[in-house]
C-alpha cells in the first residue's frame, strides 16, 4: 500500500546560518574554531504545488502532494490525472533505462521518489508569474531513495552508508538524475534550464548576502524558465542546495519581493529580526501573501469548497505556520506562541472574507 512521503520543508538563509554555526563547526590544527566555506548549487524556484511520483517494486506507483495520497477521484490540480497514464513507462523507459544507480535500487525492492513542481497555466490562481502563461508541466527537482533492507551492522559502517541507511532515506546526488525528462508529456527537469552556484564563508555570511539578493532580483524581474518557453514575466525565486558534505539536505529559498511571506527590509537575513512587541511582529509575519499561502493550503484541503465557517480552518494553517517559519524570531522577541491567534484574528478575518468574496466572483465566472 502507498504511504505519503511528504517533502522536508525548505529553510530560510538565516535558518543555514545557524544550523552550520551550530553543526559544522571544526578545529584547525592551531585550535582555532572555524566554519566551512560550503559550495550551494542554486536552481529556479516555481510557483506551482509540490508533487511527487512514487515507485516501489512490489506495490506498483503512486502520486501525491505534500500533504496527501493523489488519485483519480482525489486529485490535485489534475497531476494525477496527467501523469496515471505516463507513469509505467516513464519508469521504464525514462528512469531505469537509462540511470543504473536508481535502477539498482528499484530492482532491490527499494522506494525510489521522484520530488517535483507541477507548475503552469492556472495552478496557483492568480499569481502574476511567467509560467502561468505556459500549459501545465512536472519539473523534477529531486530524487530520493528509501533502502528497505535490514541492516544490523549499523555501528560498524562508515558515516557515508550510515546517511544511505537513515529510516527517512537519502537524497541522490544530481548526476545521477538530472537527464530525467520527458518533454512530449511535459515532464521536464530543474537542470533544463539555468543553474547558480554560489562558496559560502560561514566564517562571514554576510558577505553573501549581496550576490544572493542580486540573483533573487534578476529572476524575479524576468523568469529564466519563461525565458525558456519565450514568455516574458516575473520568477518566484531560487533554491539553493548544498550536495558535497550534506549530501542534498542543507537548503534554503530565498524569495523575490513579490512572493516574500514577510514583511522585511532585507530578503536575505543572516540572522533572526527583533521586535519591541507583538504588533510590530504580526505585521513582519501576518503578511498578504501568507494569507495566500494559507487560503490555497485550505481551499486543497477541504476540496475547494470554502465558506465563511472555515475561517477557524484557515486561521489554524495560517498560525501554525507563522510559528513554524519564525520560531527563532519568536523567541529573540519573547513573544508566546499562544498571543499569536489573538494578534492576528481581525487582520486575517478582513482579509479571509475580502478574498472569500473574490474567490467566489471567480468561480461563478468560470
Amino acid at each position: 500500500m502507498a504511504k505519503l512521503i511528504p517533502y522536508p520543508e525548505t529553510l530560510q538563509f538565516r535558518e543555514v546560518v545557524s544550523y552550520v554555526t551550530r553543526y559544522m563547526r571544526y578545529t584547525t590544527d592551531d585550535g582555532r574554531k572555524q566554519m566551512p566555506t560550503l559550495q550551494f548549487i542554486g536552481t529556479v524556484k516555481l510557483h506551482g504545488c509540490n508533487t511527487a511520483v512514487g515507485y516501489q517494486r512490489d506495490i506498483g506507483h503512486w502520486y501525491q502532494s505534500r500533504n496527501r495520497i493523489l488519485t483519480l477521484s482525489d486529485d490535485h490540480f489534475g497531476f494525477a490525472e496527467h501523469m496515471n497514464p505516463i507513469g509505467e513507462t516513464f519508469l521504464t523507459e525514462h528512469i531505469l533505462s537509462h540511470h543504473p544507480v536508481i535502477r539498482e535500487h528499484y530492482e532491490q525492492g527499494n522506494t525510489v521518489i521522484v520530488y517535483g513542481e507541477w507548475c503552469g497555466n492556472n495552478i496557483q490562481g492568480e499569481a502574476k508569474i511567467a509560467i502561468r502563461q505556459i500549459r501545465k508541466m512536472f519539473v523534477i527537482f529531486k530524487v530520493k531513495i528509501i533502502d528497505h533492507s535490514s541492516i544490523s551492522n549499523r555501528s560498524s559502517m562508515n558515516s557515508e552508508d550510515k546517511y544511505k541507511y537513515r529510516r527517512h532515506g537519502f537524497w541522490l546526488p544530481p548526476h545521477d538524475w538530472n537527464s530525467i525528462k520527458w518533454h512530449e508529456q511535459s515532464v521536464y527537469n530543474i537542470f533544463d534550464f539555468p543553474t547558480y552556484s554560489i562558496d559560502i564563508d560561514f566564517n562571514a555570511p554576510e558577505l553573501s548576502q549581496e550576490t544572493l539578493t542580486e540573483i533573487t532580483n534578476k529572476i524575479e524581474k524576468q523568469c529564466p524558465v519563461g525565458n525558456y518557453f519565450n514568455q516574458n514575466g516575473c520568477g518566484e525565486g531560487i533554491v539553493w542546495i548544498e550536495w558535497d558534505q550534506t549530501h542534498g539536505d542543507l537548503t534554503f529559498k530565498v524569495k523575490g519581493r513579490e512572493y516574500s511571506v514577510i514583511n522585511s527590509p532585507s530578503l536575505v537575513s543572516i540572522s533572526p529580526p527583533k521586535f519591541n512587541n507583538i504588533q510590530e511582529f504580526i505585521e513582519y509575519a501576518c503578511t498578504k501573501n501568507r494569507m495566500q499561502q494559507a487560503f490555497n493550503a485550505v481551499l486543497e484541503e477541504l476540496q475547494f469548497t470554502i465558506d465563511t465557517k472555515d475561517f477557524n480552518t484557515f486561521l489554524r494553517w495560517l498560525v501554525e505556520d507563522i510559528i513554524k517559519e519564525e520560531k527563532d524570531t519568536m523567541n529573540i522577541a519573547h513573544i508566546d506562541a499562544k498571543d499569536i491567534p489573538r494578534g492576528i484574528t481581525s487582520k486575517a478575518e478582513a482579509w479571509f472574507k475580502q478574498q472569500l468574496k473574490e474567490y467566489r466572483k471567480r468561480f461563478r465566472n468560470k
